[in-house]
């Protein structure tokens, strides 16, 4: 197993970088994906993502570096509409970096009890006690089945 990078270890440059991908909600339902503890989630997952995981991590070190070269106090100290230019700044060197972001990001953030009490659901994952769903019809699959086999 590798080490986690820098950037993951770094909780105020994490909670700062998430929460400009997914802000808190203006009306405070929601919080931001920074106020989570998702690094180490998605510090995991990355690790394990032989596509994204390289890209999104020299990605993040980018940022990371850039925001150190505009303030020696890193990302957090930026005031929100710079951390956004910083993060910017990078996508031209790395374009895989919000989408392998956000691939990993989005779930952890969606499958949160509080985003889920947020979005007004039940804080608990749809399993085991699962949801109320309607009845098949059987016919429905009737033409399915009559079709043949290749």
């Amino acid at each position: 197993m590798t080490e986690t990078p820098a950037p993951l270890r770094d909780s105020a440059f994490v909670q700062a970088l998430f929460d400009v991908v997914i802000p808190p909600s203006d009306d405070g339902k929601l919080p931001g994906a920074g106020s989570l503890g998702l690094a180490s989630t998605l510090a995991a997952q990355l690790e394990a993502d032989p596509v994204f995981g390289p890209p999104v991590q020299a990605g993040l070190q980018a940022v990371y570096n850039a925001a150190l070269a505009r303030d020696p106090a890193g990302f957090a100290a930026l005031p929100p509409q710079a951390r956004v230019e910083v993060v910017e700044s990078q996508l031209g060197a790395h374009p895989m970096l919000m989408i392998g972001l956000t691939l990993h990001l989005y779930p952890a953030y969606y499958q949160h009890p509080r985003v889920l009490e947020g979005l007004g659901e039940p804080p608990r994952p749809p399993f085991p006690e699962g949801y109320d769903l309607e009845p098949t019809d059987p016919h429905l699959l009737e033409h399915l089945r009559t079709q043949p086999r290749t």
